[in-house]
């Protein structure tokens, strides 16, 4: 006895129906994920802020004209105080930034002594503190709910602290935002551009030494991209930074550092958001 062709019928639409159900509810759930994912990355990618606080990235770009472990200021390790408070553990190296990717440190606001100690240990042997141990020393002012970076440039002697305000901007979605600071030493310190091979255009121009640009918006793309930095008003590339594959709604701050002559010349980034 075969099976009445109603029967086959609705036997037929249940499995449609319960197909079409199941996509239905992967699709939803999918969304959700991808809700979910982007609300995670947009959560990571700015902490919660003191409002009464100021928040601080410090930046290491500083070049020891001294070998290592010779008396001055060889050592390019350093411990960052602000007052008498010590604020990083692991000695900041050069190039390098603390607190850390895309975060900033809650600071103190108002008038402060910032010290940077040399970190002379030998695995973990410390040493003595011996005269010059304190390679950095100024008096900063920092408002409270403004994001500052000071970056440590120079050479001994003449090393010293530099304070610029982050003025941080929201990229859109499937954009990024970057600025660039020049801190390069020379005795005849020059300005430079730098050029987007990916956007094939002069993302930054005449951008003397000790100076920083504002941060601008640049499309993501599924093209790494290199940057060139230039001799300004030229096409002669000088250094470059290879393979930058940045992320979306990521903000960062490229610079340039080393000393001509001495320590090589080039280009590095970090993540402010």
């Amino acid at each position: 006895m075969g099976v009445p062709s109603d029967t086959i019928h609705k036997i037929k639409t249940y499995n449609q129906m319960k197909y079409i159900s199941i996509f239905t509810l992967t699709l939803l759930f999918m969304g959700l994920f991808a809700c979910e994912k982007n609300l995670i990355e947009a959560n990571q990618q700015w902490a919660f802020a003191d409002p009464n606080n100021a928040n601080l990235k410090v930046v290491n770009a500083y070049t020891s004209n001294v070998p290592a472990g010779a008396p001055g200021v060889g050592v390019t390790r350093f411990y960052i105080y602000q007052n008498t408070a010590k604020l990083n553990g692991n000695a900041l190296s050069s190039p390098g930034s603390w607190p850390g990717p895309a975060t900033y440190a809650s600071l103190k606001t108002g008038a402060s002594a910032f010290n940077f100690l040399l970190d002379r240990r030998v695995g973990n042997d410390y040493g003595k503190p011996v005269r010059g141990d304190t390679a950095f020393t100024a008096q900063m002012t920092m408002e409270a709910g403004k994001y500052y970076t000071m970056f440590m440039i120079g050479e001994s002697p003449r090393q010293s602290l530099w304070l610029v305000e982050d003025k941080i901007i929201a990229p859109k979605e499937n954009f990024y935002a970057a600025r660039f600071a020049n801190i390069v030493v020379s005795a005849t310190p020059k300005p430079v551009d730098v050029f987007s091979r990916r956007e094939r255009r002069k993302l930054v121009t005449n951008l003397t030494y000790r100076s920083i640009s504002e941060f601008t918006e640049i499309p993501i793309s599924n093209i790494n991209d290199t940057l060139d930095v230039m001799d300004a008003g030229t096409t002669k590339i000088l250094y470059s930074f290879n393979g930058f594959a940045p992320v979306s709604r990521r903000v960062y701050t490229f610079y340039t550092y080393g000393r001509t002559g001495f320590a090589p010349e080039r280009l590095t980034n970090y993540a402010n958001r």
